[in-house]
């Protein structure tokens, strides 16, 4: 039954429309720290200005320079007591960028980002993750996996912040991002448009590494403290947990994502390999 339930999908997964995103919010983007504020300068993100704090030196920060320049940002020299009052992080590494805040897609954005690639896709989605250092570790392991895009609920998750970008060592500057008001509901569309859904639950029989996950996949995971929420689950078609052998009972959420990500995409190797 579920394996003609998941061909019946895949057979009807298809792109989506044109971007129907927007930014959110009116207020700049802050983004701290050398490796972060590097990636932004090296992708085409509008950026309006970077700050560095005088003295500093080095090679990454001669980098700074030379893509800020390249790209005619304005760069301003302040004094490193003043960044660090501007700063929203604690390791801000003498650097920080004013961007435009972050281009937020909806599903159906992702899926169209797949299916221009050629390939099934591949989503993260973060049901209430509230730890931003959580949140920025997972979206840099999806965007090391190859994930399409990540979604995230507007209510009960961690604000697309300095600290989740720092967090995400730059990733979420590649990483498309889609906010959803309802996650249920963003879940039945997923799989709607021919989308297998899998959330991680400790309790559950089947163990990640025997599920399929080569075809158009959601990898479902939840804060470290509840988990994945009970009506989030309860629409999800298939819970698999990670076997645990040592004492500790439970993992770190960003650890738990990355084996489920790097699992889906060790598969689709294998596969894309297989059919060559």
């Amino acid at each position: 039954m579920e394996g003609k339930e998941r061909r019946r999908r895949a057979a009807r997964q298809t792109g989506a429309g044109p971007g129907r995103g927007g930014r959110e919010g009116s207020e700049l983007l802050q983004v701290e720290g050398r490796r972060p504020v590097l990636e932004l300068l090296r992708g085409d993100h509008p950026v309006h200005r970077v700050l560095v704090a005088a003295g500093r030196r080095g090679a990454p920060i001669a980098e700074v320079w030379s893509l800020a320049r390249r790209r005619g940002i304005p760069v301003e020299v302040v004094d490193p007591e003043e960044l660090a009052r501007r700063a929203q992080t604690d390791s801000h590494q003498g650097v920080i960028a004013l961007a435009d805040p972050p281009r937020l897609l909806e599903p159906a954005d992702l899926l169209e980002i797949a299916a221009r690639r050629g390939e099934p896709p591949l989503l993260l989605v973060c049901a209430e993750i509230q730890d931003p250092h959580n949140l920025g570790a997972l979206f840099r392991t999806a965007e090391a996996a190859g994930a399409h895009g990540a979604l995230v609920p507007k209510h009960r998750s961690a604000p697309l912040n300095a600290t989740v970008y720092k967090s995400s060592a730059g990733a979420l500057v590649h990483l498309p991002v889609a906010r959803v008001t309802n996650l249920s509901r963003a879940i039945e569309e997923l799989k709607q448009a021919g989308v297998w859904t899998v959330a991680a639950d400790p309790d559950a029989p089947r163990p990640y590494d025997q599920s399929d996950l080569t075809g158009p996949v959601a990898i479902v995971l939840g804060s470290e403290g509840r988990g994945v929420p009970r009506l989030v689950r309860e629409r999800c078609d298939e819970l698999v947990s990670i076997p645990m052998r040592g004492r500790v009972g439970s993992l770190n959420v960003s650890v738990a994502g990355g084996i489920l990500l790097f699992e889906a995409a060790r598969q689709r190797r294998l596969a894309a390999a297989g059919a060559r």
